[in-house]
Parts: C-alpha cells; sequence; structure tokens
C-alpha cells in the first residue's frame, strides 16, 4: 500500500485536509495526517514510522521551511506542494516552492508567476470536492424559511481588498430589490466597519459560517447561488466554492472567470455574467423560471460528480508525476 504524508490543515471540521485524506483513502493509500504548524514536531516522528513515504504533500505549509522540505527529500521522499489560493506568488510559497519536486497551483493564470520567482517545476490542478461531506436530501419546511431566499452567498465581506467587490457586487442585488441572504465569518464590530455593518447588505447576514450539512442547505436554500472570485481576470483561478456549491445541487451564477468556459458549459451547467448590470438581469429572468434553473443545476452536478471530484483530481496529480518521474510509473 502506498504512503503518503499529508501537511495540511485538519483542525476544523471544513478543512480541506479530512476530504483529501478521504478520497486517498479510497484510493488505497495509507494516509499519515499532520496539521500544519500544530503538528510540525512529530514530522520526523511519522517519517520514521513504518517504510518511506512515497510521498509528502503540502498544500500552504504553514509553520514549514525549505529545510524541513529538504530534509523529507534527503529521506527519498518526494516533496510536492498544491497551493489553494489564487493571490500573488507569497514570498514563504516561492521559497517553499523553489526545493519542492513539483508546485501545483490552482491558478491557471499564476503559472508564470512562480516561474519567473524561480519555481523549477509548476503545474496547474484546480480544487475539487468530496460529495460525501455535503449531503443532498430535501430541506424541511423549517430549513426552507432559515435558508430560503431570492439569492444567497456563502464567503467572507471583509475588509481585505480582494473582498470589497463582493461587497459591491451584493450591494446591487439588494438595490434591485432582490431578497439576499449571506453566510460567513461575523462582520467585524470595528468602528472603521461601521459603514457597511449599517447598509442593507450586513443586515441580509444570515447569522452564521456555514459549512458541510448547513453548507448544502444554504446552496439549495437559496434559488440563485451567487458568487464572485478574488481574481476573476485571473485565468482559471476559480475557488473551491464553485465546485462545492455545484456538487450541493445549487443554481450556481458567478461574474466570468478567464477561462472558465473550458470547464463548464455556460447556460447549460451554470450561468456567468460579466457586470452587475447583466448580473441583475439574469437574476430577474431566471427566478420567473424555476425549471430551467433546476435544469441547469441538476447538468451541473452532475458534471462536478463526472470530472471534479478529489478521486479525479488526485489521479490527475499522479499522473503528473508519473511523467515526471516523481512516482514511480
Amino acid at each position: 500500500m502506498p504512503r503518503i504524508v499529508l501537511l495540511t490543515k485538519f483542525k476544523r471540521p471544513w478543512n480541506n485536509g479530512h476530504y483529501m485524506a478521504k478520497a486517498l483513502e479510497e484510493m488505497g493509500w495509507q494516509v499519515e495526517c499532520i496539521d500544519t504548524p500544530t503538528e510540525l514536531p512529530r514530522l520526523a516522528q511519522v517519517l520514521d514510522a513504518g517504510p518511506t513515504p512515497d510521498l509528502a504533500l503540502a498544500t500552504k505549509a504553514d509553520g514549514m521551511t525549505p529545510e524541513m522540505a529538504e530534509g523529507i527529500r534527503k529521506r527519498g521522499c518526494p516533496f510536492v506542494i498544491w497551493f489553494p489560493d489564487p493571490v500573488p506568488p507569497p514570498r514563504h510559497m516561492v521559497e517553499m516552492g523553489r526545493v519542492s519536486d513539483m508546485f501545483f497551483t490552482m491558478s491557471q493564470g499564476r503559472i508564470e508567476d512562480y516561474l519567473k520567482a524561480g519555481i523549477p517545476r509548476v503545474r496547474w490542478l484546480t480544487q475539487a470536492v468530496h460529495p460525501d461531506f455535503f449531503p443532498v436530501s430535501p430541506l424541511t419546511p423549517e430549513e426552507e424559511r432559515y435558508y430560503g431566499c431570492d439569492v444567497g452567498f456563502v464567503g467572507n465581506l471583509g475588509t481585505l481588498p480582494q473582498y470589497l467587490p463582493r461587497r459591491q457586487m451584493l450591494d446591487h442585488v439588494v438595490k434591485a430589490g432582490f431578497e439576499l441572504k449571506w453566510w460567513g465569518p461575523r462582520p467585524s464590530r470595528k468602528l472603521k466597519d461601521l459603514p457597511f455593518l449599517l447598509s442593507k447588505v450586513c443586515r441580509s447576514y444570515g447569522g452564521r459560517f456555514v459549512y458541510l450539512d448547513s453548507f448544502s442547505k444554504a446552496a439549495r436554500g437559496c434559488r440563485v447561488f451567487l458568487s464572485q472570485d478574488s481574481y476573476p481576470d485571473i485565468r482559471l483561478s476559480m475557488s473551491v466554492k464553485i465546485y462545492t456549491a455545484m456538487c450541493c445541487g445549487a443554481f450556481y451564477m458567478c461574474r466570468r472567470v478567464e477561462g472558465i468556459e473550458e470547464l463548464f458549459t455556460p447556460d447549460e451547467e451554470l450561468v456567468i455574467f460579466d457586470d452587475y448590470d447583466e448580473m441583475v438581469d439574469k437574476i430577474r429572468w431566471y427566478l420567473d423560471r424555476p425549471e430551467e434553473r433546476k435544469r441547469i443545476a441538476r447538468a451541473g452536478r452532475n458534471r462536478v460528480l463526472k470530472e471534479h471530484t478529489y478521486h479525479k483530481r488526485f489521479a490527475s496529480m499522479f499522473d503528473i508525476l508519473r511523467a515526471d518521474g516523481i512516482l514511480p510509473s
């Protein structure tokens, strides 16, 4: 049985590490889970327990140093990164990428940036979902009242620059007269956030952070699940939310991400818009056509289940690593 050390987040039930570990186990791997950075002190012990691992896979490599990565490789274990963030190349990830055997980025449009920063091998690998964590069952009447709305949004509306366009988008939603509910981290109570706290968008807060079953219910409770990725102009840089929401059966509408048509068929599996006027028009059009929404949501879910699970994604990763001689053929 091949052995993999998975270096990522495990502390919270919504951390992607849980989905990754389950998929790998189902694919026949023995998985050693190390929460980063809290469990890094036992890394050497894990590496020495039994045969040398066939692979060590990190995501954001929190708390790790290039020396740690080199130590893993000196033991004969390839060290690979799958960075799940579309931000411009952070210094820490560049340093870790330079000593990795392969650096996967979920943002195809950032590949050239990482190569220029000195990372020798960079490949694109978009994110994925494990359907078992997101049950799809009929909502009760109480759940329909709680989660039900014209437009639903799940995400952070904090003050970081990449989040501010989301506020603008949702402001257009409420000004157009649609019923909005958004779910995510509780809004900051700092004085500088007072204008947002008094806004109609903020008052549309659903009251909680949703994940797993509650995320699934929120995705299916709204008639339109609205999304805007942080860097839509960066080619193929969709967050994991697209796969998760569509897996849950949401009718998914999002701002166009460059290249998204290569993964999904617009107006057949999801709906995209280029500006907020178009967004409002499309929301209004689809709210009047429930059967069309159901058809698109069903087709989108089928596409995700067929092509965008962690099983599929790891199969692609291992094919790449074998082709490059990092894993044995």
